[in-house]
């Protein structure tokens, strides 16, 4: 089910019934019959609450009184799949009585994804797709799945074999949307949306994809308008509030984005996520001790086997390093490391490297960088990373080094991603005029990055207007012409 359908059925009067009902027999010690798939909808409900000890004893309630039902079957077989138990989800998916089920074909298909097997599942589908009552839906369903596992090319796949049979399908055209903008294409996603929006103006879900497909262009600005009108309809909007705050923080207004974190933290105090971004904000305003903390409940909110572990562990040690705790900093790297889904032992040393340069032990952290050059299979990536991680570090002479190598060496598109970071070493050495030749370069090369390092020195400024600014502070006038 998806986010928002999980949000208005989990309001709907007919489920909050029984869910009371349910509640009321078990604070009051009664026994409980009730069906299967009742029991199974409020198991989900607890879940998506974090509430997962409840989850389990409404799941096993619901199977020990229909031990043939699918619902709890299902529901027990993809626990077992998130907490990547994959033999065990195949040993209770294979125990499923009725395999036809719809249901019981999607959970296949997610097992076999998970089994690194998508072009499997996708066959699995389209083997079934005759079978169903209901296509339409069948294909919709099914589309999403493989969406929600970035097989986007997949899923477009099943998208198109759905509007060519069922080009009517009122929910089509919201899914080609969700598609476009996962696979990139903005501008496409943008047209139908607007034509969309156009016809459904109170429609909070079209509103967040247009503001999420402007992020996507970079276009900041304009996404912070379109989740506007998204907050306008409904300002409790989690997934607006978030995409609010991920753009002010991309537009450098990092306290109005700390302070949306912090209402979001009241309202789902538990949330993980919620603290996780607070904390990469906190520490981008060089709040490092309340980063600290945010980032310590992060960790204590977010399940052990949860993927975006390794990501929070990562800017744990981050944080560590910029409050010069070394060991706790490398501590953090080393958990990071053994959780590791599929990261190259390559970016750790990178990491590590960093974290002893930026606690002064460069002899150490050079060794680290020479480890992972010579194991890297991507050596022009690796020369890129090392060059920034010297740079941010404050070595600006060896970054300079790295970063002119780079360049040299990777001739065209891939040499001009140094720029942004050449300007900025320049910068920081006084060199008035690389630093110049170099500003002048660099939103071409890379608009985000240039953003990224020169926001704070040029507030309330476009990119593309850093260099006009830069040459009048140097010169107490603009240039006369700049091509």
């Amino acid at each position: 089910m998806r986010e928002e359908d999980e949000e208005i059925y989990f309001n709907d009067p007919e489920f909050l019934e029984y869910l009371q009902k349910y509640e009321q027999a078990h604070e009051n010690g009664e026994p409980i019959y009730m069906d299967a798939e009742e029991l199974t909808d409020i198991a989900e409900f607890y879940m998506t609450q974090n509430r997962e000890e409840e989850a389990n004893e409404a799941v096993s309630l619901a199977h020990s009184l229909h031990p043939d039902s699918v619902d709890p079957l299902i529901f027990l077989a993809r626990q077992q799949m998130f907490h990547d138990n994959l033999d065990e989800a195949i040993k209770i998916a294979n125990s499923i009585p009725d395999q036809s089920d719809r249901e019981t074909t999607f959970l296949w298909t997610e097992l076999l994804i998970r089994s690194d097997k998508p072009n499997e599942a996708l066959q699995l589908i389209l083997s079934k797709q005759e079978e169903q009552d209901e296509e339409e839906m069948f294909l919709y369903d099914a589309a999403y799945i493989f969406m929600d596992y970035q097989y986007n090319e997949l899923a477009q796949q099943l998208i198109n074999i759905l509007e060519e049979k069922h080009p009517k399908n009122a929910k089509l055209r919201k899914l080609k949307i969700e598609n476009l903008v996962a696979l990139e294409d903005y501008d496409e996603a943008i047209k139908l949306l607007q034509s969309f929006i156009d016809e459904h103006p109170y429609n909070t879900s079209a509103w967040r994809s247009m503001a999420e497909a402007h992020v996507g262009k970079g276009n900041f600005l304009e996404a912070l308008d379109n989740i506007e009108y998204c907050l306008a309809i409904n300002p409790t909007n989690a997934q607006a509030l978030v995409l609010k705050a991920h753009c002010l923080f991309h537009l450098n207004h990092l306290d109005q984005a700390h302070e949306i974190y912090l209402l979001l933290q009241k309202s789902d105090p538990q949330n993980g996520r919620f603290y996780y971004l607070d904390a990469v904000t906190l520490a981008n305003m060089d709040k490092f001790a309340k980063a600290k903390d945010c980032i310590a409940k992060a960790l204590s909110y977010t399940p052990e086997d949860d993927e975006d572990r390794i990501q929070i562990l990562i800017h744990q040690a981050y944080i560590e390093s910029k409050c010069h705790n070394i060991n706790e900093a490398l501590h953090a790297l080393e958990v990071a490391m053994k959780l590791s889904y599929g990261l190259e032992d390559i970016e750790f040393y990178l990491l590590m490297g960093e974290i002893l340069l930026e606690n002064g032990m460069e002899q150490e952290a050079a060794e680290k960088f020479e480890i992972a050059y010579k194991e890297s299979k991507n050596k022009q990536q690796t020369l890129l990373t090392m060059g920034i991680a010297y740079a941010e570090t404050m070595h600006y002479d060896t970054a300079l080094s790295l970063l002119q190598s780079f360049v040299q060496e990777y001739q065209g598109r891939e040499g001009v991603l140094a720029i942004p970071y050449l300007a900025y070493c320049y910068k920081k050495i006084h060199d008035q005029d690389n630093y110049l030749r170099y500003l002048r370069k660099a939103v071409s090369a890379d608009r985000e990055i240039t953003e990224f390092l020169f926001a704070k020195d040029y507030p309330s400024i476009q990119p593309e207007e850093y260099y006009l600014y830069a040459f009048k502070n140097a010169y107490g006038r603009f240039p006369e012409s700049w091509e």
